[in-house]
């Protein structure tokens, strides 16, 4: 059930019966000569939404852009800075709470993104937004930690990496006719964090952190895809099943 795709009054029924809505959030930025840019608002949109069909439940359009500012010695890369995504996160889930959403969640793609959703939600709660807020990465799961190790031999590195590579070969495969597909080393140089864009690039020339996303295929991204939507769904169930707080009892 896309947002975008609905009128308001549709909006309106939806909103008679549930109250919850999942936002994906991801980056532009590179993912070595092996992936796409696109690859962390593609993946966290698509488990978004093939999560919200399974269960029933709403999903915004996506965000696209997060933060990347350490990407940006790399060509394509964008980024906002980190008080840009707080105010954008605060505002979004002010409009939607506006409307009668009470369980809100952000679906994120990108580590770089964290700190700002959590900061943004934790503000809200600080100045006493009602509902349920929350923030999930589709790749931070134990069960995703087990995958990364069945299907890529423990190469799945910190960035480029191939589950989200495989990924985005499962869903544009066209995309990667292009693409790099040779064997490299898979070097880990030792580093402080963060990195400014040129350190970044200094450390790791061709993008990857770790990994070896020459390993992606189109069939291990759909068991990537199907392992990250059960345990959303599984997480998700339990966190909507947590009785909203009683906004009449609440001390002021």
């Amino acid at each position: 059930m896309l947002l975008e795709n609905l009128a308001f009054p549709e909006v309106e029924a939806y909103l008679k019966e549930k109250n919850v809505i999942l936002i994906p959030v991801g980056s532009v930025e590179q993912h070595s000569p092996y992936g796409l840019i696109g690859t962390d608002f593609i993946a966290a949109e698509c488990i978004a939404r093939e999560t919200g069909k399974r269960m029933g439940i709403m999903v915004a359009p996506t965000l696209a852009y997060g933060i990347s500012p350490h990407h940006m010695a790399f060509s394509g890369s964008a980024t906002l800075m980190p008080e840009t995504l707080i105010l954008v996160v605060g505002d979004i889930v002010k409009s939607f709470l506006s409307h009668g959403f009470r369980r809100i969640f952000f679906i994120n793609g990108h580590g770089g993104n964290v700190n700002s959703i959590e900061t943004g939600l934790q503000r809200l709660k600080a100045d006493n937004y009602p509902g349920i807020f929350g923030m999930i990465s589709w790749y931070d799961y134990p069960e995703m930690v087990d995958i990364g190790r069945e299907l890529f031999d423990g190469k799945e590195g910190s960035h480029a990496t191939p589950s989200e590579v495989a990924v985005t070969r499962c869903l544009r495969p066209k995309e990667f006719g292009t693409k790099a597909t040779i064997e490299l080393e898979i070097e880990k140089p030792e580093h402080h964090w963060p990195l400014s864009a040129e350190e970044m690039r200094q450390f790791f020339p061709d993008g990857r952190m770790g990994s070896a996303p020459w390993l992606a295929t189109e069939s291990k991204g759909k068991m990537v895809i199907e392992r990250s939507v059960d345990a959303l769904e599984k997480k998700l169930r339990k966190i909507i099943a947590m009785p909203l707080a009683d906004s009449s009892k609440v001390q002021k």
